[in-house]
């Protein structure tokens, strides 16, 4: 060990020196063109990062919306079940009600008067089944219309709005 390391500090076998001629090392080169790559990535890099900062953020809002959409259909959907629960438990009591009575009356007097509160409450019970029904449609297409037409809105300019405004104004006419 001790060989080698006389051999790199001697003078005589012309050792490990340093050279002092900057021209030759080429730092100056090097520092340069560190300098200008530092330049030219730095602007790239960052306009590229705040890109994909900007989208990665709207994702994420388009994600909450539609999150918060969601969690007002399930609530509305399940205020909507609740209340089709209490007209079923509404029905079933009026129909117990209803077996009570015929039970105190006559067979053939109770059999028909079972026969049609058995039918009115049937029909109760789809018409307000029908109803609920149709509102839950109607709140559907509302809000698949409103989506539709903010998409067009996005996606086409006024001219072809109206174009297609016009053509449907006259094909209702029609």
């Amino acid at each position: 060990m001790k060989s080698y390391l006389y051999y790199f500090i001697s003078n005589e076998n012309f050792g490990v020196t340093l050279n002092t001629d900057i021209f030759e090392t080429n730092i100056v080169n090097i520092i340069l063109l560190l300098v200008i790559l530092f330049i030219v990535i730095k602007n790239f890099l960052t306009e590229n990062l705040t890109a994909r900062k900007k989208k990665i953020v709207e994702a994420i809002e388009n994600a909450e919306t539609s999150l918060a959409d969601s969690n007002k259909r399930y609530t509305e959907a399940k205020k909507q079940w609740a209340q089709m629960d209490i007209i079923i438990k509404e029905i079933n009591s009026q129909m117990e009600t209803t077996k009570q009575n015929v039970l105190k009356l006559k067979w053939d007097q109770a059999k028909e008067d079972l026969s049609k509160k058995f039918t009115t409450a049937i029909g109760i019970l789809r018409n307000r089944e029908n109803k609920i029904f149709n509102d839950v449609i109607k709140e559907v297409s509302k809000k698949a219309l409103n989506r539709v037409i903010l998409k067009l809105k996005k996606q086409l300019g006024k001219i072809e709005q109206s174009a297609i405004v016009n053509r449907k104004i006259t094909q209702l006419g029609d």
